[in-house]
């Protein structure tokens, strides 16, 4: 597996490095990270299908509203932040000092409130599976016009 790393850096200055994830920790994560936002996300774009009804995007909105409720509750999303922010994979610079893991002493140093918790996750996420999201089909390769197996 490739060793680069990137680099991410929040408005106050500090500088975190992100390694990609090795390939069956990058499918855990991955498999965390769809069970617990797809559901929910695939609801709320119902509920913004104009196609629908009133009633049916209400229902939808409920619905999404739900799944968020009973998935998505603050122990589950510390939950996923650690899985997602692993300190073998991050490490921060916090005011100029040495790199150090990414643990939770250092992540409570390094941001100053939750949305660059947030936005961290978000790249992290980005960096290890932009590929994925962008190759799309390609990954799973072209149609068959016919079986291969016989």
């Amino acid at each position: 597996m490739a060793t680069g790393r990137h680099e991410f850096e929040l408005d106050n200055g500090n500088k975190f490095y992100i390694r990609r994830y090795e390939p069956f920790l990058s499918l855990e994560v991955l498999g965390e990270v769809q069970k617990r936002f797809l559901p929910p996300m695939a609801a709320l774009m119902e509920a913004n299908d104009a196609n629908q009804t009133d009633a049916s995007r209400v229902d939808a909105a409920f619905k999404a509203i739900e799944m968020i409720s009973k998935g998505l509750d603050g122990k589950s999303l510390v939950a996923m932040v650690k899985l997602v922010l692993d300190k073998d994979y991050v490490s921060v610079v916090i005011q100029g000092d040495p790199p150090v893991q990414l643990d939770e002493p250092a992540m409570n140093r390094a941001v100053d409130d939750v949305s660059d918790v947030i936005m961290l996750v978000v790249e992290v996420l980005r960096y290890n599976y932009e590929k994925v999201f962008t190759r799309g089909r390609s990954l799973i390769g072209p149609e068959q016009s016919q079986p291969t197996i016989q």
